[in-house]
């Protein structure tokens, strides 16, 4: 019953097209474990932010919610990370609400 932690990099910010979600959400993603892998390591190493990447959840909301249902089985509890390398609290607080909004009801309805 231990759940599996996810980091969560999700963009549905007002105004952009899902496909600028989706390449903004990378792009987040790909700063910040870059910068998780350089400040444990010291040195830059692509290959082990690509595998990071792998571990997370990145893009829109439909993204994000289709990865979910691929990935995880139905009876998976996932444990979610919205604030590595995010310290903008009011980002964090509405992906978190997007989340709740836009991607649980998907996953939860099978779409």
């Amino acid at each position: 019953y231990m759940p599996r932690t996810v980091m969560v990099f999700l963009n549905e910010q007002p105004g952009l097209s899902p496909e600028q979600r989706r390449s903004a959400a990378k792009e987040e993603a790909s700063a910040a474990l870059g910068a998780y892998w350089t400040a444990l390591e010291g040195t830059l190493d692509p290959a082990k932010v690509e595998r990071a990447a792998n571990n997370a959840i990145i893009g829109n909301a439909e993204d994000i919610a289709t990865q979910i249902r691929e990935r995880f089985h139905i009876d998976d509890r996932l444990m979610l990370w919205f604030d590595f390398f995010n310290h903008d609290s009011e980002r964090v607080q509405r992906n978190m609400t997007a989340f709740m909004t836009k991607v649980a009801p998907r996953v939860n309805r099978g779409v």
